[in-house]
């Protein structure tokens, strides 16, 4: 596992290569401190993927 700096504001999971989880909104929405991903979809995808390795 490891972590990148990308552009402010910036925020994606990616797993293996794929993006499993991204802030999205609008300009304005992320202004305002939204378009942040849920938390218990991230945990399910990066569980999901860890069991699809095994």
């Amino acid at each position: 596992m490891s972590t990148q700096t990308g552009a402010l504001g910036q925020f994606d999971v990616v797993v293996d290569g794929e993006t499993i989880a991204s802030r999205g909104g609008n300009v304005f929405q992320r202004i305002l401190g939204g378009g942040w991903p849920d938390p218990e979809a991230v945990v399910r995808a990066l569980e999901e993927r860890l069991q699809a390795r095994k």
